[in-house]
């Protein structure tokens, strides 16, 4: 059961579910190719050779960071709040009600808006949040803005 799932309110009901965006992966991936590239160069190398493990163990920590990311980020808007979490050795959690939130952005770079990621900013009257790499943003900010519309009716 997930963090998000274990804390709702009674009467709460999940309307939108996201987490971080697969290009997260981007930097192990292009570390893995240089990884491979290194390897061939160090076989042939009478003196790296000795060391030609430490490129596969530095790409294999940046894929378990990244992957540990992507597993523990969970983002949600309910119908009374917007809940996020986010790490598993610094972990961040935040959880703003419905009805403090003024203002949400979103702002994604011209791969983000091809691939559909960008870093969400949630402002909540005097407290100011932004979450990167989330997948769907502007999806997640029309379930805020949706809610907020609903609270003032």
């Amino acid at each position: 059961m997930s963090y998000i799932d274990r804390n709702l309110l009674p009467d709460e009901k999940i309307l939108f579910r996201t987490k971080k965006h697969l290009i997260i992966f981007l930097v192990p991936l292009i570390l893995t190719i240089l990884s491979i590239v290194a390897y061939s160069y160090m076989e042939s190398n009478n003196i790296l050779n000795k060391v030609d493990w430490a490129p596969t163990v530095i790409v294999l920590l940046f894929w378990a960071s990244s992957g540990l990311d992507y597993l523990t980020s969970e983002f949600a808007v309910t119908n009374k709040r917007v809940m996020m979490r986010e790490g598993f050795f610094n972990r961040h959690a935040n959880e703003m009600r419905i009805n403090t939130i003024s203002q949400v952005n979103v702002d994604q770079s011209l791969l983000g808006q091809m691939l559909d990621y960008g870093i969400v900013s949630i402002n909540a009257f005097g407290a100011f949040d932004a979450y990167p790499m989330i997948a769907h943003p502007f999806t997640f900010q029309k379930f805020v803005n949706e809610q907020l519309d609903k609270m003032t009716q």
